[in-house]
């Protein structure tokens, strides 16, 4: 970013307002239909014409790429493949996955290079320049020092952020053994040396892990604290004049774009759909960054696991160049997750994309196992849509719900509710990041009471991002029919590494409604100290406070006071109608199979409990 023209006080910016948790973890900008999220697969298994295999990646890139590509736009164009044009020259290293020899990238794009230098094996898909497929830099030259002298640099500023050696004894942890092992093999080989014209910063950072993503803020401080002073004493001994002016970026005025799009990468299948996913392009002379609207568009609509743009320009024109990475013909991925309230749940979903034939283009189907629910759901869609992008879908459910009755904190029964959907309905985006869901069709329930066929409609509007909004509902309409609605929001307002999250909840079920139509409070997200949906009815009306203290990316802990009421009771008659209060703590840790939290509730009637969770709820 600084050899692109960025102020530190525009990359402080930058780094503080990335959503590091959506890069480096779990998507976190899905949005559902009528059901949970979906959750974060424990396994999976992609489909080509060469057969199923493992994903070369283990996360999904498609966010990481598309934000490298939004900072690094102008100055792509700008520099027009030669890192030398940039305002300060650029040169970074990526390893060889065939020699696991360091490479030199001089030239291409710098959006591209910076990807490729951070592929880290096993998280994130290598990246090909061409002739080499390429790894993180620092699995062949963690301190580049030798490809700085190659490039032409005769004196050295290294800065190291390397988490310092651990002391290591006989009872020292097989985990803390096993990745001092792992650095030593990285640097194995490696011929860096420092000479006496050099300058070496080693950032110790005390405090923080090599994921601490949410300290931005303390990492930038501490950073300046400790560099400061030898920075400058090397740019004395260095001879380095003040700069007189700040750096600036060139923002290049392109000329007109050309009609059609390239599409690079092999055989594209997609290209027709995602020129029309793209929408309205800059007409007229340009600025690079006015396209990102358009890319954002096709970045949501999950066509391509990646698309990386070059801007060219041929006489009068420019021609807009994607060389996009098609996704997998077919995707399986199984879920799980198991926890002291609820058991065990399971998730398996099944990905399929036609490149050929009639619509739709992505077909889904799911089956989801819990101890007191079923479901099977299918749909079809023009492209994926659930990062919000515009687009028409069908979709149908069958699915068996036995919500459970308690008294006095001890389950007495179970309701039973199964029933069959099919909708047509569409997705737009209404605000940023809030989009709106609005889909018609038939339903079928069967429940205690009399059965139940009709019309049903639904509907739901959800907005992610700092504020999540959430209102869903359905009605069906007739004498025998129901509507029900549920609200949520949520805010987050950060203050460091504290969270400060405001919330309200309310729903309302009215009619001959189903049992799984039915609102409810308990348990930890929205009234600790009570089993899940313990106190369920007609009506419910609840607010929180919650504060959060994350010391990491992967580690937090909480406390939270939440308060709410229940009307039309069902479940939880000991509870009252009156309002109800409750206290709890908790802290969750990060795995690669979802969230692994530990919480404890007590309301102010006394009763309390734990629980322990591991995986996403779904």
């Amino acid at each position: 970013l600084y050899a692109c023209g960025y102020s530190s006080h525009e990359i402080q910016t930058i780094a503080r307002d990335i959503d590091w948790s959506g890069i480096f973890g779990p998507r976190t900008d899905a949005y559902g239909w009528r059901s949970p999220p979906r959750p974060r697969v424990w396994i999976k298994l992609v489909g080509f014409h060469s057969g199923w295999r493992f994903p070369s990646g283990l996360l999904d890139d498609s966010e990481l790429n598309f934000t490298l590509m939004r900072m690094f736009l102008d100055s792509d164009a700008a520099c027009a493949g030669e890192f030398d044009l940039l305002p300060i020259r650029f040169r970074t290293v990526a390893t060889d996955l065939a020699t696991a020899r360091w490479v030199l990238l001089t030239r291409g794009s710098v959006a591209r290079a910076v990807r490729a230098t951070i592929s880290m094996p096993l998280l994130f898909t290598p990246m090909s320049d061409g002739e080499h497929l390429l790894l993180d830099g620092g699995m062949s030259a963690n301190m580049p020092l030798d490809a700085a002298r190659i490039a032409g640099a005769d004196r050295l500023l290294a800065v190291d952020v390397a988490l310092p050696v651990p002391k290591l004894d006989e009872q020292t942890s097989g985990v803390v053994v096993a990745l001092q092992l792992f650095d030593m093999l990285n640097k194995r080989g490696q011929r860096d040396t420092l000479t006496s014209r050099d300058t070496y910063v080693w950032l110790k950072l005390p405090g923080i892990s090599a994921t601490g993503f949410a300290a931005t803020d303390t990492i930038i401080e501490r950073s300046y604290r400790e560099a400061r002073g030898p920075i400058h004493r090397f740019a004395i001994a260095a001879g380095l004049p003040r700069a007189k002016t700040p750096l600036t970026r060139a923002v290049p005025m392109l000329p007109r774009l050309a009609q059609s799009i390239e599409w690079r990468g092999g055989v594209v299948a997609r290209g027709r759909a995602a020129r029309a996913v793209m929408g309205r392009l800059p007409e007229g002379p340009f600025l690079p960054h006015e396209l990102v609207p358009a890319l954002d568009r096709l970045q949501r609509s999950g066509l391509f696991e990646s698309q990386w743009p070059t801007l060219e320009v041929r006489g009068d024109s420019t021609v807009l160049a994607l060389e996009v990475r098609e996704q997998p013909a077919q995707e399986l991925g199984l879920a799980a997750a198991v926890g002291t309230d609820e058991g065990a749940r399971v998730l398996a979903g099944l990905a399929l994309r036609p490149v050929s034939g009639p619509l739709p283009a992505l077909v889904r189907v799911d089956g989801v196992l819990r101890q007191f629910s079923w479901a099977v759901n299918v749909s079809g869609e023009p492209y994926a849509l659930d990062r919000g992008g515009r687009g028409w879908f069908v979709r149908g459910t069958q699915r068996g719900t036995r919500p459970r009755v308690f008294a006095d904190g001890e389950r007495i029964g179970l309701l039973t509710s199964n029933r069959s959907e099919a909708m047509l309905g569409g997705q737009v985006g209404l605000l940023h990041r809030q989009v709106l869901q609005l889909g018609a069709g038939w339903g079928h329930v069967t429940g205690p009471g009399d059965a139940w066929s009709g019309a049903l409609v639904a509907f739901r509007t959800e907005g992610q991002g700092a504020a999540h909004r959430l209102i869903e509902g359905d009605w069906a309409p007739g004498a025998d029919g129901y509507s029900r609605v549920n609200a949520w929001f949520d805010i987050d307002i950060k203050r460091g590494s504290y969270v400060v999250r405001p919330g309200a909840r309310a729903g309302g079920a009215s009619g001959r409604a189903p049992a799984d139509a039915l609102v409810g409070l308990g348990g930890p997200p929205t009234l600790t100290g009570l089993s899940l949906d313990e106190w369920l009815g007609h009506r419910m009306l609840a607010g929180e406070l919650r504060v959060v203290r994350e010391f990491s990316s992967v580690f937090s802990l909480y406390l939270v006071g939440q308060v709410g009421t229940v009307e039309g009771l069902v479940s939880g008659a000991d509870l009252g109608t009156g309002s109800r209060a409750g206290f709890g703590a908790g802290g969750e840790v990060a795995t690669p199979f979802g969230p692994l939290r530990l919480d404890w509730g007590r309301t102010d009637g006394g009763r309390q409990r734990f629980d322990l969770m591991l995986g996403d709820r779904f």
